[in-house]
């Protein structure tokens, strides 16, 4: 049964707020604020990037999706999640509101910062960088996912600018963390109808997003639901063409615990198959992530020791990969 749908996730307009309109920063920092300490999760409406964009990375994964699994296979992820990521090939078992024994239902294809293979960090090999793997006679895709990946870095940046403010610091104060190369990383998703799924399998498990931000374009049909901190499963009201915005860990460690991760998973009941395109932004992995001043006091010290990011995605690398762990398939959030 599907998990109602509820304000307690508000639905935000940006707009006055994109444009400078005065006032109109401090209004959305506050509603920010009240929104990330209750469910961390928000719908915004009048962002700015255009529909066609939208439509054409739902295309894009659509068309990939349909390809054949020889196809596919050929594209399948490595030593990092980049590519095709097939059926029963991720378990989300580090969920703190779940017993996950099933792997996700669902299927899905990632898209990272791209890079030339020439690149210094290509070629030396660093571990923490790949070359996307582009489908072979599939130019539109290429050409659909990296623009959306562009316009839908501006808006990220943005609402990164939004959370400074709620966080009562200078709208500026994460510009340095997010200067130098911002992590960026699309995932394509499709979901068949859930009525082929295991007991205690999800289309995704619940578990929380590892980054900093994470906008979802609105689907075609409804399927992600949110834990309240009372337990209770919700899902944000269903606008054509707004997103779901949500916070990650990243900002939870920078917040000091004050905006946290909230739990979510997706259940695919609608007699159809499902296609969703989460945009995950976090920094550059040069970034040392620390409680920011407005979040740390004697009555509340520090809860986090400083964190360089390069060394969180080290551990998820080891974490999230089948080939580097004695649970194969065990994966604990979007990467």
């Amino acid at each position: 049964m599907s998990a109602p749908v509820s304000d307690r996730i508000p639905v935000l307009d940006i707009g006055p707020y994109l444009a400078g309109e005065p006032g109109a920063r401090a209004q959305l920092g506050y509603d920010i604020a009240k929104t990330a300490a209750d469910t961390g999760f928000l719908v915004i409406v009048n962002h700015g990037i255009p529909q066609n964009a939208i439509d054409a990375c739902f295309g894009a994964a659509s068309a990939f999706f349909d390809r054949d699994e020889d196809f596919k296979l050929a594209l399948k992820v490595g030593d990092l999640n980049i590519g095709y990521l097939p059926y029963g090939a991720q378990i989300v078992r580090t969920s703190k509101v779940a017993s996950n024994t099933k792997p996700n239902f669902s299927e899905s294809f990632y898209i990272v910062n791209d890079l030339a293979p020439d690149d210094p960090r290509i070629v030396a090999r660093d571990p923490l960088y790949g070359l996307n793997r582009w489908p072979p006679d599939m130019p539109a895709f290429k050409m659909a996912t990296t623009a959306y990946i562009q316009v839908m870095a501006v808006l990220a940046d943005k609402m990164v600018s939004a959370v400074a403010t709620a966080l009562d610091l200078s709208s500026d104060y994460f510009t340095a963390a997010f200067t130098d190369e911002p992590t960026r990383t699309l995932r394509l998703i499709r979901y068949p109808k859930h009525d082929g799924a295991e007991d205690n399998q999800f289309g995704f498990a619940p578990h929380i997003d590892t980054n900093f931000l994470t906008l979802l374009a609105q689907s075609a049909l409804p399927g992600l639901e949110v834990r309240t901190p009372q337990g209770e499963w919700i899902r944000p009201a269903p606008i054509p063409g707004a997103f779901v915005v949500n916070t990650g860990e990243m900002l939870g460690r920078y917040s000091n615990d004050r905006f946290i991760a909230t739990p979510h998973r997706v259940i695919n009941d609608n007699n159809a198959v499902r296609h969703a395109i989460p945009f995950f932004f976090g920094p550059g992995l040069d970034a040392v992530i620390a409680p920011v001043p407005t979040c740390v006091s004697a009555e509340n010290p520090a809860k986090y020791e400083p964190l360089l990011y390069s060394d969180h995605r080290r551990k998820l690398n080891l974490t999230n990969f089948a080939h580097r762990q004695k649970n194969p398939g065990a994966s604990a959030s979007e990467y």
